[in-house]
């Protein structure tokens, strides 16, 4: 294969796993430490970040903070940035308002920290932003404003009293598995933001959102199966200990309805509600900003508020005579929402291409043109480039391999190892149909994914994705975009498991099969993929495998290596008589190439214990900074035969 096809062939996979690349090709991060007890870190979480300085979309820069509370004042005004709290939780890193903050001025929220629009992908993990103003106080003071694009929360408490969150600027904002707490139109703004899995509290009466979603904006505030609890004033310096009783608090009001340019939207979807929860669900508020008294006061033609298949505290469900997603009792002006709207509500549709909300995807349109807010995002991408520790070595969070799958022995068979102590929650994908999409011939018209174990036996089996756990895979974001396409589901314990795809009922063409790790952060590791299939010679049908390292700043070191000849031995009849291999950088760019694994690096790749058999086959060996990469194996001079590629993650 000349260097040229090459590149073109490794783009190409790149293009097919786009879910996990529609925002970084490569990263490598640069690591800044805040701990005031240590003399060769920062300080200040500001002094650290004014320090920084070169980074880039692709190369970010990371701040660690030590558990503390730290007392300042914080503004984020540069792109690509990472806080991430190192310590137990995110109760021990907390950055907090000076008691002595004083909020003036009519147009001043009083946030602690402020993440202006110039702080495009700015991420947080695993600690605190509080402002502690006195709830006693009545007035603006925000834990956080947040304006840019692309803004990632993970593992992230956000505590105030009045307006504690705002998210701002159209932009777009991703909270997983965080806490809100407040008591008065807590969390409000024009951003589509979505709450991923999120506890929301409340610790007075009042309202928990305030949305003023512009009318061009397809989506504004969305929850996804998260829980609306009762909480309990914090202050230490007050004895009132408020908390809303039952029935005292609204799901939200429109903020700003009266604008023309303004058509508040906020959705709900398998939320567990609290009594605490006004069955009207719904405050109209009239233009002086004062609850409305009568909650029948029509707002449907100013608003787009839906909610699906809510749930009490205990999961279950709310009364819905109607079946219309509207629990009993919701003002009438509520929009309905079907099952079949609800599901559309994935990260891939709420960040993807504008055109796809209408009339018939969501329960209410604003009746006018939706404007695109960027190009297509999606965080689960993004948030898999946010390292856990400094230094740590990177993870493969997708492993993928595309191949021409052919029958009997001849179909695509991947091998994939789980390590480490602790179950892994992992997506199988089996990709045909939609490869056309990217311009590759001959795709499988409707593949079928097979999970086994290590000692035969059958795990799961699906053919169309949608037939078993779909909305278990929908809610992942990476579901299929094709309806023939396959994919599984499934929490697997550390060990070797095999993948296999096949046509239904016989059929051929090329076909893409997937690993993705969905909880990277735990112990277990995505640590191999090994798969073998037919290469007959032409740039249709070599194997490609790709893989992301992610998830820590010091990168990793893998082994790659294409095997042939020896595969004899395991029985296999008619094995690719002398593979070769290319290793390729998120840009297509070949960065490494080998034929003979014993020309070259000969002692590294002895050294790693996994030398391959065969003097004939290929292996390299490579310190890699975390992004995506591709492994092209093929024939030399064209040769037709079984071969199997193998991507090994050895670490640091």
């Amino acid at each position: 294969m000349s260097s040229r096809s090459a590149r073109e062939v490794s783009r190409g996979l790149l293009l097919q796993v786009a879910s996990l690349l529609a925002v970084f090709n490569s990263a490598s991060a640069t690591d800044y430490f805040v701990n005031p007890s240590a003399g060769n870190a920062y300080a200040t979480v500001q002094a650290a970040l004014d320090a920084v300085s070169g980074q880039s979309e692709f190369d970010r820069a990371n701040i660690f903070i030590a558990p503390g509370i730290y007392e300042e004042i914080v503004t984020v005004d540069k792109p690509y940035l990472s806080f991430i709290g190192t310590g137990p939780s995110p109760e021990a890193t907390k950055i907090t308002s000076p008691r002595t903050i004083i909020v003036v001025g009519p147009f001043s929220w009083g946030q602690v920290v402020e993440i202006q629009n110039s702080a495009t992908a700015f991420m947080a993990r695993n600690l605190t932003f509080e402002n502690s103003i006195l709830d006693r106080e009545v007035v603006s003071a925000l834990a956080v404003r947040a304006a840019a694009d692309r803004i990632i929360f993970d593992n992230v408490r956000f505590l105030g009293y009045q307006d504690t969150l705002l998210v701002d600027e159209r932009s777009r904002q991703y909270f997983r598995d965080s806490f809100i707490t407040g008591d008065s139109d807590f969390i409000f703004g024009d951003a589509t933001a979505v709450f991923d899995h999120c506890t929301i509290e409340s610790t007075d009466a009042g309202w928990i959102t305030a949305a003023n979603t512009k009318r061009t904006t397809a989506n504004g505030l969305v929850f996804l199966d998260c829980a609306l609890v009762a909480g309990t004033v914090r202050d230490p310096f007050v004895s009132d200990r408020t908390t809303p009783t039952a029935g005292s608090v609204f799901l939200g009001r429109p903020w700003e309805w009266w604008d023309s340019d303004t058509m508040p939207s906020v959705i709900f979807i398998r939320t567990l509600i609290g009594p605490h929860i006004i069955a009207a669900g719904w405050d109209p508020w009239d233009v002086t900003g004062i609850p409305g008294i009568d909650p029948t006061v029509n707002r449907d033609p100013l608003t787009r508020f839906s909610e699906f298949g809510s749930m009490d505290l205990n999961s279950i469900p709310l009364a819905d005579s109607n079946g219309d997603g509207t629990p009993n009792g919701r003002v009438p002006w509520t929009d309905p929402m079907t099952k079949e709207q609800a599901a559309n509500y994935t990260l891939e549709h709420i960040f993807g291409p504008v055109s796809f909300w209408n009339s018939t995807t969501e329960a209410e349109t604003s009746g006018i043109d939706y404007e695109s807010q960027g190009d297509p995002w999606n965080p689960i991408a993004q948030l898999a480039l946010l390292p856990t520790a400094p230094g740590a070595p990177s993870q493969a969070l997708n492993i993928s391999t595309r191949l021409g799958v052919l029958t009997g022995d001849n179909v695509l068979i991947a091998g994939f190892i789980l390590t480490g102590s602790v179950p892994k929650r992992v997506l199988l994908r089996a990709i045909g149909p939609s490869l056309e999409d990217n311009d590759i011939p001959d795709p499988l018209a409707n593949p079928t994914l097979e999970l086994r174990a290590a000692d035969g036996r059958r795990i799961a089996f699906n053919n169309n994705w949608r037939y078993s756990q779909a909305e278990e895979i929908t809610a992942t974001g990476l579901s299929p975009t094709d309806d023939h396409e396959s994919a599984i589901l499934v929490t697997l314990a550390p060990g070797a498991y095999t993948a296999i795809v096949k046509g239904r009922r016989g059929t051929t063409g090329v076909a893409l099969v997937e690993v993705y790790d969905l909880s990277g952060a735990e112990a277990a590791q995505l640590a191999n993929i090994s798969t073998r299939g037919f290469i007959d010679g032409g740039d249709g049908h070599v194997m490609i495998a790709g893989f992301i390292l992610a998830g820590g700043s010091g990168g990793s070191r893998v082994i790659v290596r294409a095997i042939g000849p020896s595969l004899t031995s395991a029985g296999i009849e008619d094995p690719l008589a002398n593979p070769t291999l290319e290793l390729h950088d998120g840009n297509g760019i070949a960065i490494a190439f080998n034929d003979d694994w014993k020309d070259s690096q000969r002692a590294e790749i002895e050294a790693t214990g996994l030398p391959p058999h065969d003097d004939r086959e290929s292996a390299i060996v490579a310190s890699l900074a975390a992004g995506p990469y591709t492994a092209v194996l093929a024939g030399r001079n064209g040769a037709s035969g079984i071969g199997l590629i193998e991507v090994y993650n050895l670490g640091l």
